[in-house]
């Protein structure tokens, strides 16, 4: 199914997003009037955030994905976002099984969940069911979670307002900065209480050259498949 013969098939406002572009489905000034630019997105949230239910889709697209491969597609309609996984922007063997993929759109999620908090929305969320799988050869797009909305007290909270502050930073970290003890703490208490998620935390010289080994050795591997 083509990108465009998918929005004509859906009655609501659809937001596509491929290659780190925004097309516009349908142009309600939602976004500022450029022409692409990739830093489009966050431009518009510092000016104009919005209100409703594109607020929160407004705060997906700046989650992080897996390489860049912004794998996600949006419905919206008054009283709800339904996210769709966008399979054919996979990695190929990179994630035969689709893992970092969902891995992805669940990162969209979570900024819309505090975004909907924030925006004084109730949120009842569903996430489809199913089993990680190779590639399909024809893919298509597969609701992945749908949010309905209704309205509630405003809750904001200091990792919705970091959402447009995250970027992929590729600079050299100095190393001659230790994290502070208390910011290793506030780390550890966002996982506490998580049942399925566990935190590591590598801060000694040989833990992380025995993680930096590993990553080099199976990125070597990858690439030699």
């Amino acid at each position: 199914m083509e990108r465009r013969s998918f929005l004509k098939r859906t009655g609501a406002i659809s937001i596509l997003l491929a290659g780190g572009i925004v097309w516009r489905a349908c142009d309600q000034g939602v976004f500022s009037t450029g022409k692409g630019q990739a830093y489009e997105p966050w431009q518009g949230w510092r000016s104009n955030p919005g209100a409703g239910p594109i607020a929160l889709v407004r705060a997906a697209i700046l989650a992080a994905s897996p390489h860049n491969t912004q794998p996600w597609l949006f419905r919206i309609t008054d009283g709800s976002v339904e996210l769709y996984a966008d399979s054919r922007r996979n990695l190929g063997m990179f994630d035969p099984y689709l893992r970092e993929m969902y891995v992805g759109l669940g990162c969209a999620v979570e900024n819309m969940m505090l975004t909907a908090a924030a925006q004084g929305y109730k949120v009842e969320l569903n996430l489809t069911s199913g089993v990680l799988s190779h590639i399909p050869e024809k893919p298509e797009p597969v609701l992945a979670a749908q949010l309905g909305l209704t309205f509630g007290g405003a809750q904001r909270s200091s990792l919705q307002q970091a959402i447009p502050r995250r970027h992929t930073n590729r600079a050299g970290y100095d190393m001659s900065r230790p994290l502070p003890p208390e910011t290793l703490r506030s780390l550890a208490n966002l996982a506490k209480d998580e049942t399925d998620l566990k935190l590591f935390v590598y801060d000694s010289d040989a833990d992380r050259k025995r993680v930096g080994e590993a990553l080099v050795e199976a990125t070597k591997k990858i690439i030699s498949d």
